[in-house]
């Protein structure tokens, strides 16, 4: 039977960094930004209005569910970024690749956005491969039939192997590793995630990546935090030098009230 992983760390958030272009970003630093999207008061939705481009206003107007998490998570991305471009939160601006995964252009700040649940988490890098995963947890899925249909085969097996009470703690550690490496890559979970083989071995974490993936021989290096009494996330990046983490509260940090 395979051994269990020891219990994720939870995020320790520093103080507050200055505000202004760069903020002490150096060239192995990833600095994640989280948002509690339950603490996100009408003033900031007033705020977010403010600050989001007609197209995101157009966007939001389209959910069904999920607009006002919507909406926090681009109050979120352009607030954060605003920090470290110097500009405005109104005036980032977005492009995106022809893989679909956005950018800043004229900037070397990288980021990864994604939420689920109650939270928004941002990561922000100078390292160009970076991705984040944030995974709300729903043990009531069929998460060994979607193992089955989507994991890697080794992967699947070490699930079975385990008793029902750990299998979900497994496979969203695994989601999150995936998710967060393929977003950084920036094709997305369509990319394959049996493509990819995570060993998770106590703290340490390691990757084989299918040759189509054209990864090459750089160095991956991955982190997992846990977030509230279930909820997991994860970051990828790859990078020459280990990964310097720094976490930060947004709604305990906010750069433009």
């Amino acid at each position: 039977m395979p051994t269990l992983t020891p219990p994720l760390p939870a995020p320790v958030f520093s103080s507050a960094i200055s505000v202004g272009k760069d903020s002490a970003l150096g060239n192995h630093d990833v600095h994640l930004w989280l948002l509690d999207i339950r603490q996100f008061t009408a003033d900031h939705y007033t705020s977010a209005a403010q600050i989001m481009s007609s197209a995101e206003h157009e966007r939001a107007q389209k959910f069904i569910r999920g607009k006002n998490d919507y909406i926090a998570s681009r109050w979120l991305l352009r607030t954060v970024l605003a920090r470290y471009t110097g500009v405005s939160p109104a005036a980032v601006n977005f492009l995106r690749t022809d893989k679909g995964k956005p950018y800043l252009p004229e900037s070397d700040i990288q980021f990864s956005l994604s939420h689920s649940g109650p939270w928004a988490l941002l990561a922000v890098s100078r390292i160009e491969l970076i991705g984040v995963d944030v995974e709300a947890i729903r043990a009531t899925r069929d998460l060994v039939g979607i193992a089955e249909s989507y994991y890697h085969p080794q992967e699947f097996a070490r699930l079975q192997a385990l008793e029902t009470i750990h299998q979900t703690d497994y496979f969203y550690r695994l989601w999150t590793l995936k998710e967060a490496l393929l977003k950084a890559i920036g094709t997305g979970i369509s990319a394959g995630l049996e493509k990819i083989l995570f060993e998770l071995d106590g703290n340490n974490i390691r990757a084989q990546i299918a040759t189509e993936l054209d990864q090459g021989t750089g160095e991956w290096h991955f982190h997992q935090w846990a977030l509230g009494a279930q909820d997991y996330c994860a970051l990828a990046g790859k990078s020459q030098q280990p990964l310097t983490v720094k976490w930060f509260d947004a709604l305990a940090n906010p750069a433009f009230p």
